[in-house]
């Protein structure tokens, strides 16, 4: 199960980066898993699915998307005399990536019981 769809990415959500479904797909199903590892499966899947939940689907999918269809080497900074160019680490890409899936989560499931973790 994905929690958002193409047609919703496009017409709700109004995004425009992944333009076709097959790749909408491939990085909402992504997406759907790093929400329910977040939610510990608050989200009732057998119930319409929240717009929150969609929007966040959408919104982590996109940062899925740019992650790996960046066209950015890595590099962080450049100087033109003498040439010296910094790179940033794989790993450090990486914990950027989760950094803002864990704040796009936040962000559209804050306030809600889906990060409920029951204490």
């Amino acid at each position: 199960m994905i929690y958002a769809n193409h047609n919703f990415y496009t017409n709700e959500y109004k995004g425009t980066q992944i333009v076709d479904n097959a790749s909408f797909i491939k990085y909402a199903v992504k997406s759907t898993q790093y929400i329910k590892k977040y939610t510990l499966g608050n989200i009732n899947e057998d119930e319409e699915i929240p717009l929150c939940v969609k929007m966040c689907c959408c919104d982590v999918a996109e940062l899925l998307y740019k992650a790996e269809n960046n066209d950015h080497s890595g590099v962080t900074s450049e100087k033109v005399g003498d040439l010296s160019v910094s790179y940033e680490s794989a790993d450090s890409q990486g914990q950027t990536l989760s950094k803002n899936i864990r704040s796009a989560i936040y962000l559209w499931l804050s306030g809600t019981d889906f990060l409920y973790r029951g204490v």
